[in-house]
């Protein structure tokens, strides 16, 4: 039996530890995938928590969804991929035959069968297998770090972008722009013309987003009493048109419903199961805004967020490159509040 190294988590909210495990044989419709390069983020920590799913019986597990490697192996009844194509993940595991995936809306699949890295093992490993369905083509000038960061830290601001149809006709708040969605959406959203206004709360994590962006992104201070009022002012009274909650802080929240540009829209992606934010109804009205979900990407937006970081459009900012060993460090650090931008494992 050949063995190789991983990442394990024995239970939900548990810790992390580097072990010795079997290599893993691709079954049918499966791929085994050498794997080059694999976020380490604040999403993975959240499901490592049981933010996603907590069943006992789905662990022990290997986590880790961002991931891009090469194809080592396929299993029977396997077309369209083979062994040394250069592919990146899908995270969500959809059926492929309901409405939402024929039509392409892979992120509303109804027969949602979990996630990647939670409802199996993922690739904070040497090696992994993934469904055929989600191992997406990697396009030809794209690295695996940017493969990685294409997989969730740009394809989700995509998706955010294509639904509220930011232009540059809006001024858009991204709430937590220092981390990997939020600086990757700061900068698409600059990208399609909008003014973008880079709310954070610490001065480190304001700095490092003053560094990597354009003059087309402000950083914001959003500590303080005073926040919806900086809020307006910054846009010269009108507010933001676009907010985008990356965070789930329900005081900035409120800060930005107050703040908010008659006819605009707030966007979370956040998914904490204890929190909740109901303006009045009749605040809807008077300002006819919006509060909207966004749901992962869809497929098609994973491979054209990767297409985008080859292009060099978008710039792949990444704060740490770690090995397997350093792994656990980083989600300590995440869990205590400790890190920003984005960590990526290269075994």
């Amino acid at each position: 039996m050949t063995m190789m190294n991983a990442c394990v988590l024995e239970e939900w909210n548990g810790s992390l530890s580097i072990d010795s495990v079997p290599e893993p044989e691709p079954g049918p419709g499966e791929v085994r995938v050498d794997v080059r390069a694999c976020g380490v983020t604040r999403t993975i920590e959240n499901a490592i928590r049981g933010g996603l799913a907590d069943d006992p019986d789905l662990t022990p597990r290997i986590p880790g969804h961002e991931f891009a490697g090469v194809v080592d192996a396929v299993g029977d009844g396997v077309d369209g991929v083979s062994p040394g194509d250069r592919v990146l993940a899908y995270f969500y595991l959809t059926c492929g035959n309901c409405d939402a995936c024929r039509r392409g809306d892979t992120n509303q699949c109804t027969n949602f069968g979990g996630w990647y890295g939670v409802n199996c093992d993922g690739a904070y490993a040497d090696q992994a297998v993934i469904p055929a369905s989600n191992a997406l083509p990697l396009p030809d000038g794209a690295s695996f770090r940017e493969g990685a960061i294409a997989t969730d830290g740009l394809a989700t601001p995509l998706h955010v972008c294509r639904r509220t149809d930011v232009s540059d006709a809006d001024t858009v708040l991204v709430i937590g722009a220092a981390g990997r969605i939020g600086i990757h959406l700061s900068q698409l959203a600059a990208l399609r013309g909008a003014r973008v206004l880079a709310a954070e709360i610490d001065d480190d994590r304001l700095e490092h987003v003053d560094a990597v962006t354009s003059d087309a992104v402000q950083p914001i201070d959003a500590r303080g009493e005073d926040v919806a009022d900086r809020l307006r002012e910054a846009t010269g009274g009108d507010g933001p048109t676009v907010v985008v909650d990356t965070v789930g802080d329900t005081a900035t929240l409120e800060d930005a419903w107050n703040a908010l540009a008659m006819g605009g829209q707030i966007v979370t992606l956040t998914t904490h199961h204890e929190r909740s934010f109901a303006p009045p109804l009749k605040e809807f009205v008077v300002k006819e805004a919006s509060i909207v979900g966004s749901r992962h990407a869809t497929k098609e937006e994973v491979v054209r967020a990767a297409r985008l970081l080859a292009d060099g459009r978008i710039d792949p900012i990444v704060t740490d490159s770690v090995g397997l060993e350093d792994v656990p460090d980083v989600h300590d650090r995440i869990r205590n509040g400790e890190s920003h931008g984005m960590a990526v494992l290269e075994p």
